[in-house]
């Protein structure tokens, strides 16, 4: 089991005695030079203010002073006494945060719709990143020791279950599990349509939309650097002109869900981009084939919600995510209630 940080006295800026941490070398950063194994756990400290604390002989291997250059070994003992504050700490933000499970390791939060995983771009705060990064500076004597680290997104309008590590290791496993496809996913949707197969699998090959103005994909033949994708999906239950849906998507390509529904003619509720057939809802060309000269267009004629019912948004919701806990190496599940818009809208639809 990995060896989580020990944390001596705050960091006081000068008053008291420094903050004091301790790290068991793991097996696999066998001959990494000791800033780049301090830096994975210390990932908001640069490695420039990590070597000047080795310099300073605030490092100790073993308890014996080192130097920057030194390899480490597996089950050494690092400590290092931190005199400088972190320097690259990402803003905290005291945002609302549902957190649905915490250990030592890991976070499972119920994201919002509307809120951005991590800054970037002309997002640069207010994220989810920006709210857990404030969660766990409030559990640590010094602001920024913790990073969270981000290892899947799910859209901005999408609500639902994300894990969030809470350092290098679990960040480290979880990346390769979501690599190798070992972590399985479910979302619940609202369709437009009635879906009249109960239960199916999709399988269309998912590339970029070319020459677009923002990042899109399709199923069309046109698409860039078409990968291969597949969504299961089992029906819950049918409204009048909607569907509610299961869905699990076996891969994980960009709007991956959406783009399947909306290519067999059941696109989502309220889904900004996706229309009929995979037509692209603004107006922008979209060809069928590479030799097709007549380009298919599905003009704004309507808005792209239901005036009629509460949602504002695509019905999409990550429920739940099943996973190997990253550390403790057990079977775990996370699940995340419907947000409001989504429930509320079922009540309509039940009503109608």
């Amino acid at each position: 089991m990995a060896q989580q940080p020990i944390f001596g006295q705050p960091f006081s800026g000068g008053v008291g005695c420094p903050l004091v941490c301790e790290f068991v070398v793991e097996t696999f950063f066998r001959g990494k030079r000791i800033d780049t194994f301090l830096g994975k756990h210390l990932r908001n400290y640069s490695s420039f203010r990590l070597q000047r604390m080795i310099k300073a002989g605030c490092v100790t291997v073993n308890d014996v002073p080192t130097e920057t250059a030194y390899r480490v070994r597996p089950n050494e003992v690092i400590r290092i006494r931190l005199i400088s504050p972190p320097d690259r700490v990402a803003v905290a933000e005291s945002l609302p945060l549902e957190i649905v499970y915490e250990d030592p390791w890991l976070i499972a939060v119920n994201k919002p719709p509307g809120q951005i995983a991590h800054p970037g771009g002309d997002f640069a705060g207010k994220t989810l990143l920006n709210a857990v990064q404030f969660y766990l500076d409030q559990q640590t004597p010094l602001p920024g020791l913790i990073r969270p680290g981000i290892v899947h997104r799910i859209d901005r309008q999408t609500s639902g279950v994300m894990i969030v590590p809470k350092n290098h290791l679990p960040h480290r496993k979880l990346t390769q599990q979501f690599t190798r496809g070992e972590i399985s996913k479910t979302y619940i949707a609202i369709l437009r349509g009635c879906l009249p197969e109960d239960s199916g699998l999709i399988d269309f090959p998912i590339g970029v939309v070319p020459n677009y103005r923002c990042t899109l994909s399709c199923a069309k033949p046109i698409a860039v650097d078409a990968r291969t994708a597949q969504t299961r999906f089992q029906v819950l239950e049918r409204f009048r002109d909607y569907t509610l849906v299961k869905a699990r998507p076996l891969t994980g390509r960009h709007h991956q869900i959406r783009i399947h529904f909306a290519e067999i003619g059941f696109p989502l509720l309220a889904d900004e981009f996706y229309d009929l057939f995979g037509l692209i809802k603004d107006g922008t060309p979209l060809e069928l084939s590479p030799d097709d000269p007549e380009p298919i267009i599905k003009e704004p004629t309507e808005p792209f919600y239901d005036p009629d019912l509460p949602l504002r948004r695509h019905a999409l919701h990550a429920a739940s995510i099943q996973l190997d806990h990253p550390i403790m190496e057990m079977p775990i599940a996370f699940e995340a209630p419907l947000p409001d818009d989504m429930q509320q809208t079922l009540s309509v639809l039940r009503n109608r």
